[in-house]
């Protein structure tokens, strides 16, 4: 459940203007989809990585502000997102490699969009195939007194052998450049940082079809028996399988 409690005052650390963002006590982390790039949809969790452009035109992040104090309300303004159109621009202009990786990271989630959108298609399509020819072979012979008593028609459950098929994915020259340059960025950080994006370091390697460093990024992850996100990419490594995947958890 996400709670909100008053507003934030923050300053921004280029230029010392003050913003008012809203105080959460606590965050509703679910999500329709969940994607392994780390995109999340339907989710009251922004998929920003905190980027957001200061007044002065400076992009900074969130966890960079400095704190000023909390109020129950404020007119201070708040800081908006950034756009995928400023994007190319955030990452020409970085004041930081922290702030072109957030960028980078946005990129990459925004390159995988088309791909998301084929995927939907292609899955909606072959689980109303697979529905349609259940259907049909338990079609609803209830007979008029059989209604009558409200007996119930038969009801769809999705056949354990049912076919799971999705689009072969092929990322773009500019997909495959970003997740190039972002694999880099993330390879080099300190051993904190890292660990913290390791997960995401080794679906990068595994977008690009580089199995085997993908699998050494993920031996360096901490396992644990209910993480899905873990266990599917895995998964996907072991197959060999380069597709973005959606999951639900």
């Amino acid at each position: 459940m996400t709670m909100v409690r008053g507003v934030r005052i923050l300053a921004a650390p280029c230029c010392g203007a003050q913003y008012a963002l809203p105080n959460y006590m606590s965050m509703n982390f679910s999500a329709f989809e969940f994607w392994t790039d780390g995109w999340r949809d339907g989710s009251l969790m922004p998929n920003d990585e905190g980027l957001r452009r200061c007044q002065c035109g400076q992009f900074v992040l969130l966890k960079n502000l400095v704190e000023v104090g909390v109020a129950d309300d404020s007119p201070l303004p708040s800081l908006g997102h950034v756009s995928a159109e400023q994007l190319p621009e955030c990452i020409a202009s970085a004041a930081s490699e922290e702030v072109q990786l957030a960028a980078r990271i946005m990129v990459w989630h925004h390159l995988n969009h088309s791909y998301r959108e084929l995927y939907r298609q292609h899955r909606d399509a072959e689980e109303a195939a697979t529905k349609a020819k259940w259907h049909a072979a338990h079609p609803d012979s209830r007979s008029w007194w059989d209604k009558l008593l409200k007996r119930k028609p038969p009801s769809y459950i999705r056949p354990a052998n049912s076919p799971f098929t999705y689009p072969q994915f092929e990322p773009t020259p500019a997909q495959q450049k970003n997740m190039e340059r972002l694999s880099i960025i993330l390879a080099s950080r300190d051993d904190e940082s890292l660990h913290w994006h390791a997960i995401s370091l080794a679906e990068l390697y595994r977008e690009q079809g580089r199995f085997e460093e993908a699998q050494r990024a993920m031996d360096a992850v901490e396992k644990r028996e209910d993480d899905l996100t873990v266990r599917l990419i895995s998964r996907l490594i072991k197959e060999r399988d380069a597709a973005p995947m959606r999951y639900r958890m």
